[in-house]
């Protein structure tokens, strides 16, 4: 089975619904590394945004190359911080999904388990390391950013 056609626990839409909406008047963001289920979510999220269709056009060439070669590194993450800090802000009521830490008033931290962040990586032909790197960043930051959080368990 395919990420693509993956069916998400409605379960879990209905909860995260139910937080985006409590927090609707709030800068909220949504965080987990690579094949957390970002994309999928926030398409059956009414008026969610994703950062990379945020930031992505606003990079030149060259910046955009570097921020997307593999292997990924801890480099090549504050980099990508960096400009998606520079270019992106969260809006009340707009919940942004993505990567990258951003000023913010709530966060919704999304932890995969290891097996399936494994078996999605498969799926979709991405490296595991780059993901767990991924991830351990943003884990890291979330933890010492003094935003209030909740772990949204996915997997």
């Amino acid at each position: 089975m395919t990420l693509e056609n993956e069916t998400i626990d409605m379960g879990i839409i209905k909860n995260l619904t139910r937080i985006l909406e409590y927090y609707k008047d709030k800068r909220v963001l949504v965080v987990g590394t690579t094949c957390t289920g970002k994309s999928t979510l926030l398409k059956k999220i009414e008026g969610a945004q994703d950062m990379d269709d945020l930031v992505f056009p606003l990079l030149s060439k060259e910046e955009r190359n570097y921020v997307c070669q593999t292997p990924w590194t801890e480099e090549i993450g504050k980099t990508m911080t960096r400009l998606t800090r520079e270019k992106v802000k969260v809006e009340a009521g707009k919940p942004v999904f993505g990567t990258v830490l951003l000023d913010c008033d709530f966060i919704v931290y999304l932890n995969i388990s290891e097996y399936l962040l494994n078996e999605r990586c498969k799926e979709r032909k991405v490296t595991y390391e780059d993901a767990t790197k991924m991830n351990e960043q943003i884990r890291k930051e979330v933890k010492t950013s003094g935003i209030r959080t909740i772990e949204f368990v996915v997997g």
